[in-house]
């Protein structure tokens, strides 16, 4: 029995054992298991702590370049608490106020602040765009003057308040910059003095040289009307050409200047494409003939015959392109095709030569202003070298393109597409088309001219003429506001710049009499084209205006808009 116990605790003991043993073996998973964690904790923590030390080196790196920028920020930018106390200002605005330390004026309210630092003015100012800001919680923006410092140097600046707001969409004050912009709004005024002196300079080349114009076109076309021999007749062409190309090269200056400016505005209407393609061949044809050169057109028929577009414009840009192909070709001639593009949307004029060509490397230069490529072999052609620019830049208003290719030596072909909306006959304006517009008279028309130089006078009174209209002539303002007050007129022609009453004045003086005068059509004539120079006169009391030298046809549509249409006489 004795036995058999022993073998029963043996048996116990052994199980124990094993029991032990698996819960030793538990134990070191779990201590393993817990030196792991130990382990990744500390890594953990050694991490952190490293990282703790790059964010605060990064923290500190960004802190030092904040610091730098808000010192050297050119620009004052205040922070204020929702109560209007400074926490924060850039050193500028130290700098400026004589400020030792910001410190001084920490915690100090935006109203004393600004009183002390700016004057009262501002600091009123600044009471009600806070109190704006306060309301309407969105961010404001003003101009305004300010002495920073009391200085006696006020600058001007664009003040910029943007509340600041928690995650809360709760007030925490505001933020304030002060933009000083002084020397730009310096800039601007000197650059719009400038262009103030460009555009009188500009408006007195005009005067001073399309006065004399005016004349000598004037007298060539009286002197036209006269019995004259084949050799006066050519001395007679060549006054009348250079005058034209002299007329030309005044007009490409002025609308170089107006596009420059940003001021050339375009006139679309409906107009007669195939009628502006006729003239414009006609205009050529004789032009190349001269010259021994061939001229061949290639209109498609098929094309719309109304669109909508600035004509005088487009007329402008194929008549440079066309002139162009004619001062640099010698020998063969000139192909001018004009078609519509494939999908409606465009126009495609086409103008090829068999000139001299242009280089490749100087295909990138053709379109820049007052330059001429190769001088050497084109000393003999005139201009200003504007044409291609002005042809460039219309085109390019009008949102079409104008593209060259050409092979030196051997020609040159332009093409310029323009986008042109297409219209019906119906779309016309009346006189469109008809070829009627200065085949009329006028007779009994009472038209009074001025002008204070005699030969324009005699000009104008020919034209007039031709009209059946004999003027009565008034050679300064205060004259032309005499005889206005002592009769009736349907019309009166006022030059602009005159002696001790120029046509402005006169205008007004005519106008102030009252009655009739209050309405009389008074059309400005006037040597000024600049820009603007329609705008002027119309709104000082002026019905057009015409400029000189004067267009036989513009003055025809003239005196058909301005006189009653029971004087008008059809021919």
């Amino acid at each position: 029995m004795s036995d058999d116990l022993s073998g029963l605790d043996a048996e116990s003991l052994r199980t124990e054992l094993q029991q032990a043993r698996m819960q030793i073996k538990k134990l070191n998973r779990e201590t393993e298991l817990l030196k792991g964690i130990i382990e990744r904790n500390r890594i953990a923590n050694a991490v952190k702590d490293n990282l703790s030390q790059i964010i605060s080196a990064s923290k500190s790196e960004l802190e030092k370049y904040m610091d730098l920028l808000l010192k050297n920020c050119p620009d004052i930018i205040m922070l204020f608490d929702r109560r209007g106390r400074i926490v924060y200002c850039t050193e500028v605005f130290l700098t400026t106020c004589h400020i030792p330390a910001f410190g001084i004026i920490r915690g100090m309210g935006f109203y004393d602040l600004f009183e002390r630092y700016a004057g009262v003015e501002t600091a009123q100012s600044a009471n009600k765009i806070f109190k704006t800001i306060i309301v309407e919680m969105k961010p404001l923006s003003s101009e305004d003057v300010v002495d920073f410092g009391k200085n006696g140097n006020p600058r001007n600046y664009t003040i910029q308040i943007t509340p600041m707001v928690d995650e809360n969409n709760l007030s925490l004050g505001s933020m304030v910059f002060f933009y000083d912009t002084t020397d730009i709004l310096t800039a601007k005024r000197e650059a719009e003095l400038a262009n103030k002196a460009k555009s009188d300079f500009l408006a007195t080349v005009s005067h001073e040289i399309r006065t004399p114009m005016n004349a000598i076109i004037g007298i060539a076309n009286i002197l036209r009307s006269t019995p004259l021999n084949s050799i006066q007749m050519e001395y007679l062409k060549g006054i009348q050409n250079s005058s034209n190309t002299l007329l030309n090269l005044i007009n490409d200056i002025l609308d170089f200047s107006k596009i420059e400016a940003g001021k050339l505005e375009l006139v679309p209407e409906y107009f007669d494409l195939p009628e502006l393609l006729r003239h414009l061949k006609t205009m050529f044809e004789l032009m190349f003939t001269q010259k021994s050169l061939y001229f061949t057109c290639s209109f498609d028929p098929r094309m719309p015959r109304v669109v909508l577009g600035d004509e005088k414009r487009i007329g402008q840009i194929l008549t440079n392109i066309l002139n162009n192909a004619y001062k640099y070709t010698e020998k063969g001639g000139v192909i001018f095709r004009v078609r519509q593009a494939k999908d409606h949307r465009e126009f495609v004029f086409e103008v090829e030569d068999t000139g001299i060509g242009i280089r490749e490397d100087a295909i990138p230069r053709l379109f820049s202003a007052f330059e001429q490529l190769d001088l050497v072999r084109n000393k003999k052609v005139m201009g200003t070298g504007l044409g291609l620019a002005i042809t460039k830049r219309l085109c390019g208003i009008m949102g079409g393109t104008i593209l060259p290719r050409s092979e030196y030596g051997k020609g040159s072909v332009f093409t310029v597409r323009l986008p042109l909306t297409v219209g019906s006959e119906e779309d016309l304006p009346h006189e469109a088309g008809g070829g009627d517009s200065i085949k009329f008279t006028v007779e009994g028309a009472q038209v009074l001219l001025v002008d204070d130089i005699q030969i324009n006078l005699e000009v104008a009174k020919f034209m007039l003429n031709g009209f059946g209209i004999e003027p009565e002539l008034a050679s300064s303002g205060a004259q032309a506001v005499s005889l206005a007050r002592e009769n009736h007129y349907d019309l009166i022609l006022m030059d602009h710049m005159m002696p001790e009453m120029d046509g402005v004045e006169a205008t007004e003086a005519i106008r102030a009499i009252g009655g009739e005068c209050a309405a009389v059509p008074i059309v400005a004539l006037t040597a000024n084209a600049v820009s603007g120079a329609k705008e002027m006169f119309l709104r000082n009391g002026f019905t057009d205006f015409l400029s000189k030298p004067m267009d036989n046809t513009e003055l025809a549509r003239g005196l058909q808009k301005w006189l009653p249409p029971e004087l008008i006489t059809k021919r």
